[in-house]
């Protein structure tokens, strides 16, 4: 088997995945990051907000819709334009009966839904979807979509922390390690198969791949740690941790495991990974005139 089957292949955020899933959202979303965003419209915590949920609404945009990726990233570039332009993350924050969670799906299923009539015009389209998105944003009951939308997060978490376990064994010379690690939860290939291909021993493939995971498991709560940290409630904060860290080992047996999960998950190009950058910096650029038009306008 060739060596080059264990080269990490970039780790993917926009790409289709599995049906949805009977689990617990992640915490209601509420004050902390959003807030300032809502209150100060020059926060640089957009560009935290884009990089927190850009992957998991592109996704979810896909399986709600049945996109192209490229589609799914024009749905979440609208998506987050929506937020900003029709205020609805401070609507939000008045009425927190809905997690932020159910907001985004029922502003990127209203988007899809109305994705013929976007030429017409945008403006005519936020003046038709506002009541609805309010209306909708503000219902108690439970939107099975969250379920989906979970799953979407969740795997980007888990992609997000792969590439970050990449990069620092690299830059630690630990490159086999993460070899091993991503043979297996990647490519599903046993210790055998890891050892010969790496011209290893079995002993060596099987000390790696505990101490790699170990490190992977670490940064994996690292990654629920500042998500709770950003959005949820500060004097919750260690009980918010520990209630997401089992939601998520939750949604992973449910799967199977965590190389069962891995395996379901298709890689990335490094051109559609340039264009999600490329998107995001156009998206904040937009966003950044629309603040300075407004400011004019109130001056």
């Amino acid at each position: 088997m060739n060596p080059a089957i264990l080269r990490m292949k970039s780790a993917s955020l926009v790409q289709e995945g599995k049906g949805p899933a009977s689990v617990n959202r992640f915490p209601q979303t509420r004050q902390t990051l959003i807030q300032r965003i809502a209150t100060d419209r020059q926060a640089p915590e957009w560009n935290t907000f884009l990089d927190d949920y850009w992957g998991p609404v592109v996704r979810f945009a896909i399986r709600s819709g049945n996109l192209r990726t490229q589609d799914a990233e024009d749905i979440t570039a609208e998506t987050f334009k929506t937020l900003f332009t029709a205020d609805l993350l401070s609507r939000w924050l008045e009425d927190r009966r809905s997690r932020l969670s159910t907001m985004l799906c029922v502003v990127v299923r209203n988007l899809i839904s109305n994705r013929a009539r976007l030429q017409s015009g945008r403006e005519k389209i936020m003046h038709e979807l506002k009541p609805v998105l309010i209306a909708e944003i503000t219902r108690r009951q439970r939107d099975p979509a969250e379920d989906r939308f979970y799953e979407a997060w969740a795997e980007s978490l888990l992609q997000s922390t792969l590439l970050q376990l990449q990069q620092d064994s690299l830059k630690r010379g630990r490159v086999n390690a993460f070899r091993v690690f991503y043979g297996r939860v990647r490519e599903g290939l046993s210790n055998p198969e890891i050892a010969d291909c790496l011209n290893l021993k079995v002993t060596d493939v099987e000390n790696h791949y505990k101490r790699t995971r170990g490190q992977f498991t670490d940064r994996l709560r690292s990654g629920i740690e500042e998500h709770v940290r950003r959005y949820g409630y500060e004097d919750d904060f260690a009980q918010e941790v520990e209630r997401e860290w089992q939601t998520l080992g939750e949604y992973l047996k449910m799967h199977g495991d965590l190389e069962a999960v891995f395996r379901q998950l298709p890689t990335e190009s490094e051109e559609l990974r340039c264009r999600e950058r490329e998107s995001k910096a156009v998206l904040l650029q937009q966003l950044t005139s629309f603040i300075d038009r407004k400011t004019e306008q109130h001056d």
